[in-house]
């Protein structure tokens, strides 16, 4: 057996026992994995991604009680007229918490935000 073989079946049998691995050692194996691989490219975009969901994640968690159910309604597809009609506040104020969550989650404007609240609600 090669040592590709292994490494799929030992990835299997961490799954039959439902073995969840920290972010930290997956990106210790991915960084592994990318020494060995014909395309390291591809592993430094993987690990890229990952960082930088982890820091968006880590930011989301920073988010007031209210901006988290304005977040969780964008990642819904609702407009801030919706918004505003569903937590019967004004547009302004959707409008302002949408500014806050922007400037919180490190990220350049509405249409990102749309992205990453769609992204964040599907998982």
């Amino acid at each position: 057996m090669d040592f590709t073989q292994k490494i799929i079946n030992l990835i299997k049998k961490a799954q039959e026992v439902n073995c969840a691995i920290s972010l930290s050692t997956t990106i210790a194996i991915a960084q592994e994995y990318r020494d060995i691989t014909d395309h390291p490219e591809l592993i430094d975009k993987v690990l890229s991604l990952i960082l930088v969901y982890d820091k968006q994640k880590k930011n989301i968690d920073r988010l007031s009680s209210r901006e988290s159910q304005i977040f969780n309604l964008i990642g819904m597809g609702f407009t801030t007229k919706v918004i505003a009609k569903i937590l019967k506040i004004s547009e302004a104020t959707v409008s302002t918490h949408r500014k806050n969550i922007i400037k919180k989650l490190q990220i350049s404007g509405v249409g990102q935000l749309k992205n990453v609240a769609l992204r964040y609600h599907q998982e």
